[in-house]
C-alpha cells in the first residue's frame, strides 16, 4: 500500500536566504491567508508602496487560481504558497513567487488569444509583470512524501539595496550536499553524489548530470539541455532540477 502524503513543518523564512513556504487552504480564505503571509515577508526587502499592492494583488490572484483549476477531483488538494530571492540572470535580484497545487496539467479556462488556462486573474499578473510569469511542473515543499504537481509563478525586480545573506554553505562539497538533501526532501532520491577533482557530481542514473564547483551549479540532460546558477541560488537550482526531473518521459 503506498503511504499517504501528510503535512510537515512549516519553513516560514526568506530573509536568510532560504525559501519561505505554508500551506493553503482548500477553500474561499485562500486568497486572504496568501495574502497576509505574504504581506508579513515584505517590509525587510526595500518594495515600494506600488510593489507591495501589485504583490499582494497577483498573491491572491494565485491562490484563487490554485483553488479554481488546482483542486483535484480525488485525492489531497495541498496547496501551497512558495516565496524566495533569486538572480534574474542580468545581475539583480529578483522575488518570486510560486503557488503549487496538486493537478499536473495545466487547465484550459475558456477560447481567447491568452495562453492555456489563463484566466482574467492571470492576464493582471501577465500585465504587472509584464510576462514574467509562468507554470512548470513540480513537487510539495510540506508534504512527506512529496506529491507531484505543478507550481505557478511571478517574479518582480527587487531594489539595489536589498541584499541576500547567504543561508546556505558556498563551498563547492558543502554545497553539494544542500543540493542533495533539498532533493532528497522534493522525493527525488536517485541522485548519487560522486566526488572528483573539479568539485562533486550529482547524477541521477538517468542521463541528468549535476556538477557542484566553487562558484556555481552546472547541469545536463541527457538530450544535452545545460544551466548553470551561482551557488547562492541554491533554491532556484533545486526548482530547476525538480522541474527537469517532472518533465522527462518515464
Amino acid at each position: 500500500m503506498a503511504k499517504s502524503a501528510t503535512i510537515c513543518g512549516i519553513p516560514w523564512r526568506l530573509e536568510d536566504g532560504g525559501c519561505a513556504a505554508l500551506p493553503l487552504p482548500a477553500d474561499d480564505s485562500i486568497a486572504h491567508v496568501a495574502r497576509s503571509h505574504v504581506t508579513a515577508l515584505l517590509p525587510a526587502l526595500g518594495l515600494s508602496v506600488r510593489d507591495v499592492d501589485d504583490i499582494k494583488l497577483m498573491v491572491s490572484e494565485l491562490a484563487a487560481n490554485a483553488l479554481q483549476h488546482g483542486t483535484p477531483g480525488d485525492g489531497p488538494a495541498g496547496a501551497e504558497l512558495w516565496v524566495y530571492q533569486r538572480c534574474d540572470g542580468r545581475g539583480r535580484d529578483e522575488l518570486v513567487v510560486k503557488a503549487f497545487d496538486t493537478v499536473r496539467a495545466w487547465r484550459p479556462c475558456g477560447p481567447g488569444p491568452q495562453r492555456p488556462g489563463q484566466g482574467a486573474g492571470l492576464k493582471v499578473v501577465e500585465l504587472l509583470t509584464k510576462g514574467r510569469w509562468g507554470h512548470h511542473p513540480s513537487r510539495s515543499r510540506l508534504r512527506t512524501p512529496a506529491v507531484r504537481g505543478k507550481a505557478t509563478w511571478f517574479a518582480l525586480p527587487l531594489p539595489h539595496t536589498v541584499r541576500r545573506r547567504r543561508a546556505w554553505r558556498v563551498e563547492g562539497p558543502y554545497a553539494a550536499k544542500d543540493l542533495h538533501t533539498l532533493l532528497v526532501q522534493r522525493g527525488l532520491d536517485r541522485f548519487e553524489p560522486e566526488d572528483g577533482a573539479d568539485g562533486t557530481t550529482l547524477t541521477d542514473g538517468r542521463g541528468l548530470t549535476v556538477w557542484c564547483e566553487a562558484a556555481a551549479f552546472r547541469w545536463r540532460t541527457r538530450s544535452g539541455a545545460t544551466g548553470t546558477l551561482p551557488i547562492i541560488d541554491i533554491t532556484e537550482t533545486c526548482e530547476r532540477i525538480v522541474e527537469l526531473c517532472e518533465s522527462a518521459p518515464a
